[in-house]
């Protein structure tokens, strides 16, 4: 038994007593049950349950000790399903010009994370659409961005779960601006082509090279905007030269390179699908699939799901079609042990439906990030929560 003499020690334990309380590290367990639990788009279990601590996966299905079931606060959704949330691989949110600077065009170093927004309006729309998580990019706008990051939704507020990710560059329409070089894709290709270049010989420094090196070193990824065949061209060039693997994003033409895609080792983020689009865009995801060649979906948040279920409507299996909502955009980010799936340590970002997500019939339960439920629809009678 401690004896305190001193009574601004009496204090001082109390507040530490009442910290430890409070703090996360002894936060009632959550065991959140359903009749399926698809912990990634090639492990489903029956009838099983997850439990969620701190935030994260701490156990799954038969691995949950029985004095932790005991303890932990139950939440059973009876009949429906469980899924790793949707990881939006690429966005600005809405916010191109906030994302970009406007005088220069190659802005490498620039990172998103610092005006970064918890409070934009933007966010709200993540949860209800299943979204979990985001690479929030810097703008195509620029040739050179800057540096992403990684980004969550939340009940009240959104947060940078990772400040440096990827770097973004951009070769599409939106970088080429008549007011101030490059005008053209020539122009583009020809500026990355020859900072590239200076990054390599090592000789010069700048933080605007050593965040190129990085992408050189295989540090960081190159997420690279390129829509057409020709702008597909020039980022595959640029990719080959200096020996890095890109991920494209847009690629409305990525049919006519699959073979380039595959040798480059690139990986591709598509913009939204809709049923009035061309059929070659339609089958796109399916080609992709069959070439070996990692995709997923992005574009409208609300629309990831709808995307993920024409795809299959064209040809894509319904396997690769939930890794391209789920497992597939967190491995193009390097993220694929904390997001995209439902193993014991991963964050604790999962998505609930009456059924097959993928059959657009079933509802949307809820959403929960980081353990905590973020968003929520009207239970409907019969459910047992």
């Amino acid at each position: 038994t401690m004896s305190i003499q001193d009574p601004r020690q009496y204090f001082g334990a109390t507040l530490f007593l009442a910290m430890v309380a409070a703090s996360p590290l002894t936060a009632q367990s959550v065991l959140v049950k359903a009749h399926r639990v698809v912990l990634s788009p090639d492990s489903v279990l029956t009838d099983s349950a997850l439990l969620l601590r701190d935030g994260k996966v701490a156990y799954v299905g038969g691995d949950i000790p029985d004095e932790a079931r005991a303890d932990a606060r139950v939440v059973d959704y009876g009949e429906a399903t469980i899924s790793p949330g949707f990881v939006l691989a690429v966005t600005t949110l809405g916010r191109d010009a906030d994302l970009a600077e406007g005088a220069l065009a190659f802005t490498p170093d620039l990172r998103t994370a610092e005006v970064f927004d918890p409070w934009l309006d933007q966010l709200d729309q993540l949860a209800p659409a299943g979204v979990t998580s985001f690479g929030l990019a810097p703008s195509p706008r620029n040739v050179a961005g800057g540096i992403g990051a990684l980004a969550k939704p939340g009940k009240d507020q959104g947060r940078v779960a990772v400040e440096e990710l990827f770097v973004g560059f951009s070769l599409n329409r939106a970088a080429r601006n008549r007011e101030r070089p490059p005008t053209s894709l020539m122009g583009a290709h020809e500026l990355l082509r020859e900072t590239f270049d200076r990054a390599r010989v090592g000789v010069e420094i700048g933080p605007d090279l050593a965040v190129l090196r990085q992408v050189l070193s295989g540090q960081r990824r190159a997420v690279i905007h390129a829509d057409t065949y020709a702008e597909l061209n020039a980022a595959l060039a640029l990719a080959k030269a200096h020996e890095f693997a890109p991920v494209l994003v847009g690629a409305r033409e990525a049919d006519k390179v699959l073979a380039r895609l595959h040798k480059t080792a690139a990986g591709v983020v598509l913009g939204t699908l809709s049923p009035n689009m061309r059929l070659s865009e339609l089958r796109l995801p399916a080609q992709l699939a069959a070439a070996s060649i990692p995709f997923c979906f992005a574009g409208r948040p609300d629309q990831m799901r709808t995307s993920a279920a024409l795809a299959v409507h064209h040809g894509l299996d319904r396997q690769t079609a939930l890794a391209a909502l789920t497992r597939t955009p967190a491995t193009l980010l390097g993220q694929q042990a904390h997001v995209g799936s439902l193993h014991q340590g991963c964050s604790a970002d999962f998505v609930v439906f009456s059924g097959d997500l993928l059959d657009l019939g079933a509802r949307h339960l809820a959403t929960w990030v980081d353990g905590t439920v973020v968003h929520e629809a009207r239970t409907p009678t019969g459910d047992r929560r």
